[in-house]
């Protein structure tokens, strides 16, 4: 069907069954239709709704035939079309995409006048951005039954049960791999710590190793540290040289050879490093979408959460970060990978007593706790010059990875020993 065909198709199917609207009601709006007495009937359906009017032929052709001769034969011929043996859900789905495409040629013409007015280059992109994130292909999707779904849990159980559990991404630590089951798709993961806790390298470590033993493709956006400085880190962890040495380039031959073989291995693996040159939030949510539909990424990093910036005058920092932690958990969802995002920690955890952190610490916490489905707290007892744990053991070396939040999983404490030389975190 032609355009106007489609339009005068769904006003028939909504005239005909007015719980058409009901049901599709996120989707069928004004701008959908592009002929004039189009959009004024559908203008007028809406205005029905609203007022509790019966939205039936006879009304429709009381109200509309002052301004328009033949309304009732026009109408009767779009009631009639509205009677085709077509899909409404196809028909939906096709005005809407007709309406993303008109957007995106507007879009064009605006980068075509911002060219021609010689404009601020950012403020260009940044604009391309902001209107490229209100751009979705619209796919409807049938209402679900407890039948379909209760035979794909039973699924999920039967291959929990054949892979002892461990059905997500691994993150190469035994213990932790035990209590997650591995890293799972829509989740948004959240580690937090204060300065110098090893944030960046508990995340790498993490991010390594799912590319080691399960070969799963990732990415890393880096707001602070550039892929030279990550690379040498992971070369480091990698090697066991220390990153100092290979800094300074104080390396010795059996060294050099250990940096080389490093090279080799972190070569084949299908790791991405994104330096984001561009803060924006609308920069990050296009670039992971372009990295998942080119090279098939499951596994994003982000560190750091508060260096996002979402462009809105009006809102707090708090409003701010709460607005990117909800998108990157509302993208984890739409591309069914899972999101890894840094947090800092208020300074106020460094000055007490035993410097253990706890969820309220996360700085601009309220949303993050919120939205994210597992929440890691990193603590060296160690840093804070504690020796001894509550048992009496040595801290020395120690690494506590506290789950202080975990949607599925529970909260709960792991232990691992961090290697300082290395910045490498490592299983006991």
């Amino acid at each position: 069907m032609e355009e106007k065909e489609l339009e005068e198709f769904l006003l028939g199917r909504i005239i005909l069954s007015p719980e058409t609207l009901e049901k599709h009601v996120s989707l069928i709006h004004e701008k959908l239709f592009q002929y004039p007495l189009n959009k004024e009937i559908f203008s007028l359906i809406e205005e029905f709704k609203n007022n509790g009017t019966n939205i039936d032929l006879i009304t429709l052709t009381n109200a509309l035939k002052k301004n328009h001769e033949n309304i009732a034969y026009t109408l009767s011929m779009i009631v009639q079309k509205g009677h085709f043996e077509a899909n409404t859900t196809s028909c939906i789905e096709a005005l809407n995409n007709i309406y993303q495409k008109n957007k995106l040629i507007a879009i064009a013409q605006n980068i075509d006048n911002g060219i021609m007015n010689k404009d601020n280059l950012h403020h260009i992109i940044a604009s391309i951005e902001n209107d490229l994130s209100k751009i979705s292909v619209v796919k409807i999707k049938t209402l679900d039954n407890i039948s379909s779904q209760i035979q794909d849990t039973l699924k999920d159980i039967n291959k929990r049960m054949s892979t002892d559990g461990l059905l997500g991404i691994a993150t190469g630590f035994d213990k932790i791999d035990k209590f997650t089951g591995g890293w799972q798709e829509t989740d948004l993961v959240i580690i937090g710590g204060a300065s110098s806790m090893g944030k960046t390298s508990f995340a790498l470590a993490i991010l390594l190793n799912a590319c080691k033993y399960s070969n799963t493709p990732s990415v890393i956006f880096s707001y602070e540290m550039s892929s030279n400085q990550l690379l040498k880190r992971l070369i480091s962890m990698e090697s066991g040289v220390n990153n100092s040495y290979i800094i300074n380039g104080t390396l010795g031959k059996d060294e050099y050879l250990k940096v080389n073989q490093a090279v080799g291995m972190l070569e084949k693996l299908p790791i991405s490093i994104d330096e984001c040159n561009i803060t924006s939030l609308n920069y990050l949510k296009n670039r992971v979408r372009e990295y998942v539909s080119k090279k098939e990424v499951k596994l994003v990093l982000v560190d750091y959460l508060q260096l996002v910036s979402h462009n809105n005058k009006n809102s707090t920092r708090e409003q701010e970060v709460s607005k990117v932690t909800r998108t990157l958990k509302n993208l984890a969802k739409e591309l069914s990978i899972t999101i890894i995002a840094l947090s800092q920690l208020n300074r106020g955890v460094g000055m007490r007593a035993m410097g253990k952190p706890t969820l309220s610490d996360l700085r601009e916490s309220g949303e993050i706790e919120q939205a994210s489905d597992v929440v890691i707290l990193l603590h060296r007892p160690e840093y804070y010059g504690i020796e001894h744990d509550d048992k009496g053991e040595s801290t020395k070396g120690m690494a506590n990875i506290i789950f202080a939040k975990g949607r599925n999983i529970g909260v709960g404490e792991i232990p691992l020993k961090f290697n300082s030389n290395l910045t490498k975190f490592e299983n006991v």
